[in-house]
């Protein structure tokens, strides 16, 4: 039996075994502390977890029934080989592979399921920003989107949606064209397909980036799974991007798990007058941060990560032999008036992740200052251009 397999199987019968005990995180927090491994976990046998989840007879009746069920674990080895055949694969909380910022939030799930590329590998690449909203976008709000993702993208900035209609579905789209990596985190079960019509976005997506779930294979989409899945949505990212929405839209609920995670929320301001532009702007009254551009967002990455830009950009530039210039053409493109890190890219011929590691240099060196996202010069940088 393979370790896919095996991780498959495992997950399977432990979701069953929460289902019929009754698991909760108290519960869950013991079981993990004397088995973290969850095979050793489903070994131990029905005597040593009762003796750990110490409940009531009824209780403690059913985990025994549970593991003396043997056509039961029959059923899910068929199950788990049908599923690892179509490619899906298993994690758990205690797996080293399972991402590290979505343990930070409360209530976090046991298990993810998954399509598409190695898991470890995706998370281990530094920015993830989640960009949701609208099912029903207006063109402005396809328009920013496309803007946006393309710029992020630019900056190695891995991108993450919900793959529903409307802008989730401009977003991945975007990514993949501009070659980002892309997650879509689903609220069905990660061999079916919601909306049907997504079916080549889904495969293309897991191509290159991955497709998530928390529920297992063969569970439909259901209204009650969306809600729940917006929290693995902006857990997994350090920013969450509220582009277009309606008050009451379920963008909102995500924006608010975004909020008590503690993760960074921007919001993109849009016309009084527009329905799909009040979520966003009741946003940004709440305290959400206002997105004008991609650096908005760049600039709150954490700070490891953009110094790893920064030495890139400065390696490449020296490989040019063209530091000296490079400089000179930044100031002289500053002087007398500031601009966008979008603005100056052009004005100078850089990408916007080169462009955004050169700013970081010279302003921990004194060169330029940044203020609500437009830089200028300091006197420091004059001098340095007449000498």
């Amino acid at each position: 039996m393979t370790q896919d397999l095996i991780e498959m199987q495992n997950g399977l019968c432990y979701l069953e075994f929460c289902r019929q005990v009754g698991v909760n995180r108290i519960l869950f927090r013991r079981l993990i502390q004397r088995h973290p491994d969850l095979n050793d976990l489903l070994q131990a046998g029905p005597k040593e977890i009762a003796e750990i989840i110490i409940g009531p007879p009824d209780k403690i009746r059913r985990i025994y029934t549970f593991f003396n069920n043997k056509r039961l674990q029959e059923h899910f080895a068929q199950k788990a080989k049908s599923a690892v055949e179509q490619g899906i694969r298993a994690v758990f909380y205690t797996d080293p592979r399972y991402p590290g910022r979505l343990k930070e939030i409360s209530g976090c799930p046991a298990l993810l399921f998954y399509r598409g590329q190695d898991i470890a590998s995706i998370f281990a690449k530094e920015y993830f920003v989640t960009l949701v909203g609208t099912r029903t976008p207006t063109p402005y709000g396809k328009m920013v989107s496309r803007k946006i993702v393309a710029d992020l993208a630019a900056s190695s900035v891995v991108i993450i949606s919900g793959m529903a209609r409307g802008i989730d579905a401009e977003v991945h789209r975007t990514a993949l064209q501009e070659g980002a990596t892309t997650i879509a985190v689903i609220g069905c079960g990660p061999d079916l397909v919601y909306p049907p019509e997504h079916a080549d976005l889904m495969e293309e997506i897991a191509r290159s980036g991955l497709v998530i779930s928390e529920l297992p294979p063969g569970v439909p989409p259901r209204r009650q799974h969306f809600p729940a899945r917006n929290r693995i949505l902006s857990g997994l990212a350090d920013a969450v991007v509220v582009i277009e929405a309606s008050v009451d839209s379920g963008t909102m609920i995500t924006a608010g798990f975004a909020g008590e995670q503690g993760r960074d929320v921007f919001a993109v301001p849009g016309s009084i007058l527009s329905p799909l532009s009040q979520g966003c702007n009741k946003l940004i009254q709440d305290g959400a941060e206002v997105l004008t551009c991609a650096e908005d967002i760049l600039w709150r990455l954490p700070k490891g990560a953009l110094q790893t830009r920064i030495e890139q950009a400065v390696r490449t530039a020296v490989n040019r032999s063209e530091t000296e210039d490079l400089l000179t053409r930044v100031i002289n493109a500053l002087a007398g008036h500031d601009m966008s890190m979008a603005d100056l890219a052009v004005h100078v011929n850089l990408s916007l992740s080169d462009m955004a590691g050169i700013l970081t240099g010279m302003e921990m060196n004194g060169l330029v200052v940044c203020s609500r996202g437009r830089y200028s010069l300091t006197e420091s940088s004059l001098c340095c251009n007449n000498s």
